[in-house]
């Protein structure tokens, strides 16, 4: 049972403003209607589309649970609710007060996630922006120009992927980052931030990748073992998107892994390629929500500035970045 709500611990990238309930089950996110209606639509598409084996883009993001609906009431608490969901979610108080994690001043919608993190004991994340053009048709022209020179200038113009940041325990290489690139903090964990990915070039990108992956509690085995998983998960993500008609505008790449060795041995090295199996209820397990029980993921994230686009055509923009990311992980597996 929780009680309340949470600051989001351990994002790679993105906006602050992020927060979850506090067993870390749920994640909410303010965001826009677009977004919104992605997440439906995908939902929508998935529930028809039930009985085919084939992979569809919703078995790559996390599970959509709903909408956060926020009351306000004279002395300036909140009453909330989860709409449109067909699970039985945890139960959090509804109030919610000033000093909670939730952005009252604003008029935007709050989305109900699944935690990517909630079956990780010690998470090392990477958020890796696709896309070469990094605008929609409705940003301003000052932006389109702010975000054309960052594609022109890092590797979402020449790979059509950027490293937006890393959030990883600290290991012998990241010692060596620049500080102005990165910070420790007091759980032994090092957030590296986008400055870091907008230095790097295509010669070099995959040094970023090889910072990711130099867990030092992890033998070189099990590094090995990550690295041909995601480029297994790659190669389905890549024929997965070849099937659909969407334009994934600004979306990211959420790889994650377990940095904890005693879940390795539990789970005796094993991955499943895909984990979207998504426990509402597992939180109040005996087992408090199995923490450990997944070594490794990997999701698409991010659609505020996404759309369907039927009988058009896969993303070019996606795929390109895609190619890319196959590039660096079909050099290093084997």
């Amino acid at each position: 049972m929780s009680s309340g709500y949470v600051k989001a611990k351990h994002q790679a990238a993105g906006h602050d403003g992020n927060f979850t309930d506090e067993q870390q089950t749920l994640f909410f996110k303010p965001t826009n209607s677009v977004e919104v209606e992605f997440y439906q639509s995908l939902s929508q598409k998935s529930s028809r589309a039930e009985d085919n084996d084939d992979m569809d883009l919703n078995s790559w993001t996390p599970t959509f649970l709903g909408t956060l609906q926020l009351g306000v009431s004279e002395n300036v608490t909140a009453n909330a609710s989860i709409q449109n969901t067909d699970f039985e979610l945890p139960k959090i108080d509804a109030t919610i007060s000033n000093e909670s994690p939730i952005p009252m001043n604003h008029n935007k919608p709050i989305i109900v996630l699944e935690n990517l993190l909630q079956r990780f004991k010690s998470p090392n994340i990477m958020d890796v922006k696709l896309g070469k053009v990094l605008y929609d048709d409705s940003s301003s022209e000052d932006k389109k120009l702010r975000l054309q020179k960052v594609s022109t200038d890092t590797t979402s113009g020449t790979l059509g992927f950027r490293i937006c940041g890393l959030k990883i325990q600290q290991n012998k290489r990241s010692i060596e980052l620049d500080t102005d690139y990165c910070e420790l903090d007091n759980e032994g964990y090092v957030g590296v931030n986008k400055f870091y990915g907008r230095s790097l070039t295509a010669d070099n990108v995959k040094e970023a990748f090889e910072l990711y992956f130099a867990h030092d509690a992890l033998n070189q085995p099990r590094k090995d073992t990550l690295w041909d998983v995601f480029h297994k998960r790659l190669m389905l993500l890549y024929n997965t998107l070849l099937d659909e008609d969407v334009r994934l505008i600004s979306s990211s790449l959420l790889f994650i892994y377990e940095g904890d060795p005693s879940s390795w041995d539990e789970l005796d090295d094993h991955h499943e390629l895909l984990t979207n199996d998504y426990e509402p209820e597992m939180s109040d397990s005996e087992d408090e929500g199995k923490n450990g029980n997944v070594l490794s993921s990997l999701s698409l994230i991010d659609f505020a500035h996404s759309k369907h686009v039927p009988g058009q055509g896969y993303d070019e923009n996606v795929i390109m970045g895609v190619e890319s990311l196959l590039g660096i992980f079909s050099a290093t597996s084997s």
